[in-house]
């Protein structure tokens, strides 16, 4: 108390007394660093300032001289007289707590750190705030000169085990700031003086070797591996948070280092973090081939262990489509196929999962016999293909459809095949949405023959959806009361009842207690069940409302985007047909004021389908106005939208041959060459644009042909419960045709009738 108020007021250094100073680390523990401590003063700025920039001539300035010649070096002089009356400022301190020696030690000064240890040796293992010594400092710095003295002071001193061992707040040696910072050298200097440093982890639970490894420092973490130390190491000396290895982080990192641990360590390899992942886990999530063959060399059990989560190797390298190693893992270990985790999937089963459909077609390209696995179920009865209709992966299910060894009607534990669980994913929507992938794998597995659960087909025949019941499965009082209902329904009288014409007595006390429960304010069990079922009924009933809300305002802004593009189409078919290619004939000429090119067949072409486009684009507008109105019911505008479409590709069909044959036609007979790929491109932007937009029927029909043969996709037939659920949506082979008809049927209509 005294030393602080002297502090605060001013009272000058030297008439203070000397005391131990205690630091006191984060875990409680007290730890006296030096028998002489500086006190809490403020360092002079001159001696800051010059302690910075090294100048040795001018501390002595600052100090008095010592007077050798007077004093007998064998007499003893009272260690706190010597200090006090020669040494006071430097035990000053920065606001950091830095002494004089900490600032020398970041800064390289070692003739400065020479004269100021000379005078006061104290300063040696004096900590700042942060607990770091002038060997940490020094060691951050990578001063080599400067931690070589310090080492050398403190061995003079017996003071080697409290200097080199020695740590800060983040209870960390000078050896993990060197290694934290690469420093090679002043880390080749601490092992060779005290290897024991390797074995001290810091409070993040990190020996210096995992901190190397961690901080990229690779050429520390070789210079420690170099010593003869690693081949008796203690466990600690490889540690490093949350029970990992430096081996874990090496895999990540260096194959070089990695086999200088697996030679010194090989059982490094079966040790497990905190989450039970090896280090193969590691080099399976990372990808890399290499350090995955060296693992697996060194010992390929590891390929056998799970973690936490019950994933194998196998299972990471698929779930990151690391095909490389997935390879190399079924190369070491050829049963490896047959690991199943927790939920009982196999690595193609998660490779599905997360879409990797990249590793799963060059994994069955490569190794054909693995193809049995695509009909494996896990704990849920899923095979791969149910997991792919689930997460609505379309190039999952294709790929896997197009193989005929795949099982379409395998039921899973909730009795459903893939084909119920693609109903299950449909949302009635709007009835021309062939082209989304909900519709396109639902479609795909009916046009294949995939037969449905015979729950199901009982569903439909009953008028019910079952995929209302797939989501929400009634629970066991729900189950009990219908039950319970189902059997009251079929109860007959007995035949006492009968003959008396009276209820049972049994029916009368359980009356007298319904009617006395009712007089004190409890409904029965009827009236509950009658609420709890009303209460659904009223939440069915909103949640229906809801839907048909937003669906008819996704039609509403389709009709509206779509009444955009039919009105662009009138407006340049208008415009073109009153400033024709080629001109008019002039006034002075015979049949003034006609076309120039009116007997030309490819303007009577440019003529008609301009006419025709301009037609069915005002027939579009008219359509998507009705469909625009809110008034209109569902059906209706349904209807509307289709026509609309339809006349809409008409309408672009036609524009598109009326700018290619007006090119054609405005051109000289020697542009053909431009002329005629002019055509081409614009009669063929129909079909591209429609090939383009859609895409996944295409491919839709390519899986149908290899499955069912070229008849199902260009005319398919699907079962009559089918054609129930995907009544709201057009079939998508039937949407091809149409779209073909609609294209061909118009280029028809406008080169024949240019004929007459």
């Amino acid at each position: 108390m005294d030393e602080a108020k002297a502090a605060v007021f001013g009272v000058p250094a030297d008439a203070l007394p000397i005391t131990t100073k205690i630091v006191q680390t984060d875990s409680n523990l007290k730890d006296t660093r030096s028998e002489i401590q500086p006190l809490r003063t403020t360092m002079d700025l001159e001696l800051c300032k010059e302690a910075r920039s090294g100048d040795k001539n001018i501390l002595c300035n600052l100090l008095p001289p010592e007077d050798a010649s007077s004093k007998d070096p064998t007499e003893e002089t009272p260690e706190g007289a010597a200090i006090q009356g020669n040494t006071s400022c430097l035990l000053k301190v920065t606001p950091e707590e830095n002494t004089a020696l900490h600032i020398i030690a970041s800064r390289g000064h070692l003739e400065f750190a020479k004269e100021i240890c000379r005078r006061e040796i104290s300063l040696l293992t004096a900590p700042n705030k942060r607990l770091d010594t002038p060997l940490h400092c020094a060691a951050r710095v990578g001063n080599v000169e400067m931690v070589s003295y310090i080492i050398k002071l403190a061995t003079e001193h017996d003071k080697e085990n409290e200097v080199l061992r020695a740590t800060n707040k983040e209870n960390a040696n000078a050896l993990h700031e060197a290694a934290k910072y690469d420093r090679v050298d002043v880390a080749n200097i601490l092992m060779e003086k005290d290897p024991e440093l390797a074995s001290m982890l810091n409070c993040f639970e990190m020996s210096p070797l995992y901190l190397a490894m961690a901080s990229r420092s690779l050429k520390v973490a070789k210079v420690l591996l170099q010593f003869s130390y690693w081949k008796e190491a203690s466990p600690k000396s490889y540690a490093g948070p949350n029970k990992k290895t430096a081996l874990h982080a090496a895999v990540l990192m260096s194959r070089e280092i990695t086999q200088d641990l697996l030679q010194r360590k090989p059982m490094l390899t079966k040790y497990a973090d905190l989450l039970g992942r090896t280090p193969l886990h590691y080099a399976a999530s990372n990808g890399d081939r290499h350090m995955a063959k060296l693992l697996l060399e060194q010992d390929s059990s590891t390929a056998y262990l799970a973690d936490a989560n019950g994933l194998f190797p196998i299972h990471i390298a698929a779930s990151m489509e690391n095909i490389p190693v997935v390879d190399q893992i079924l190369k070491h270990c050829p049963d490896a196929d047959e690991l199943l985790d927790k939920g009982g999937k196999n690595f193609l089963h998660v490779a599905v999962k997360w879409k990797r459909l990249d590793l799963v077609r060059k994994i069955i390209s490569e190794k054909p016999a693995l193809r049995k696995l695509l009909n494996d179920q896990d704990n849920n009865g899923n095979t791969p293909l149910h997991t792919a209709v689930k997460n609505s992966d379309q190039g999952s299910v294709h790929f896997l459809l197009r193989d005929k060894i795949v099982y379409v009607n395998i039921i899973n534990d909730d009795g459903f095949t893939p084909l119920d669980l693609a109903y299950e994913k449909l949302d009635e929507d709007l009835p021309f949405r062939t082209n989304s992938t909900e519709v396109c794998i639902a479609s795909c597995l009916a046009s294949i023959k995939a037969c449905s659960s015979p729950q199901e087909l009982h569903d439909l025949e009953s008028g019910e959806l079952s995929s209302d019941e797939a989501k929400e499965k009634p629970s066991g009082d729900d189950m009990f009361q219908e039950r319970s209902s189902g059997n009251k329904a079929k109860r007959k009288p007995s035949a006492s009842s009968k003959a008396k014409g009276k209820p049972s007595s049994s029916s009368k006390a359980r009356r007298k207690q319904a009617s006395s429960s009712k007089a004190k304010g409890n409904p029965s069990g009827d009236d509950k069940f009658k609420t709890s079922h009303q209460k659904k009924n009223d939440r069915s009933k909103e949640n229906s409302s809801r839907n048909e809300g937003d669906e008819i305002g996704r039609q509403v802004n389709l009709a509206r985007n779509l009444g955009i593009a039919a009105v662009l189409i009138v407006t340049v078919t208008f415009a073109a047909g009153f400033t024709l290619p080629g001109g008019y004939i002039a006034d002075d000429h015979l049949g003034r004021g006609t076309a120039v090119l009116a007997k030309e067949y490819t303007f009577k072409v440019f003529v008609i389908s301009d006419a025709l486009a301009l037609v069915f684009s005002i027939i579009a507008t008219c359509w998507l106005m009705h469909a625009g109105t809110s008034i209109v019911d569902k059906h209706s505008r349904r209807r509307a939208l289709s026509w609309a479409m339809r006349c809409l590709w008409a309408a672009f069909a036609g524009m598109c041959t009326a700018f290619g044959m007006g090119i054609y036609v405005a051109l000289a007979p020697s542009c053909k060459r431009i002329s005629i790929p002019l055509c081409i491109a614009s009669l063929g932007a129909p079909i591209f644009a429609h090939v383009v937009a859609n895409y996944n029927v295409y491919r839709l029909l390519g899986t149908v042909r290899i499955r069912q043969g070229y008849r199902q996709c260009i005319w398919p037939t699907i079962h009559l419960h089918d054609k129930k659920r995907l009544a709201h949506y057009s079939q998508p082979s039937r949407h091809v045709i149409i779209f073909l008809l609609l294209t061909f049927g118009t280029y028809a209509i406008v080169f024949l009738s240019a004929m007459l």
